[in-house]
């Protein structure tokens, strides 16, 4: 019996939460949704289908909360893994926003990924599916 159905929330930590949305919104296209006062945080959502009973919507959230700890310089752990549609567009965007792309490989059965961080230091992974997934 798995203890764990899924995402429920990701949520990263930066001293500039608004700034930090304005890059994932311009590199990533993530746009924010909103601001949580209550959480102190800038927010989206990601809604998805439940397999087994595809009626039922399911909601991720997705948070840069502001930290009560200077966190500039210092190392992070953990890393998000992002599913792109086309890597080969996402990566001439980021490149055009002066991203540096910090490694790239192709895993036959899995895809195409791509490794790079956010200004925060924060690291990404960006996964464009093979044709099977």
């Amino acid at each position: 019996m798995s203890l764990i159905d899924g995402i429920g929330g990701v949520f990263l930590f930066s001293n500039n939460p608004k700034q930090l949305a304005e890059w994932y919104r311009d590199c990533l296209g993530i746009a924010a949704a909103g601001e949580d006062e209550e959480c102190n945080s800038v927010y989206a959502l990601f809604d998805s289908r439940d397999i087994e009973k595809p009626e039922i919507k399911r909601t991720m959230a997705w948070a840069i909360k502001r930290t009560d700890q200077d966190i500039k310089d210092k190392p992070r752990t953990g890393q998000i893994n992002y599913r792109v549609k086309n890597m080969g567009e996402v990566i001439s965007h980021l490149k055009s926003k002066g991203v540096a792309i910090e490694k790239t490989a192709e895993y036959p059965g899995y895809g195409n990924f791509a490794w790079l961080k956010d200004p925060d230091g924060n690291k990404i992974e960006l996964w464009e599916p093979s044709e099977s997934e």
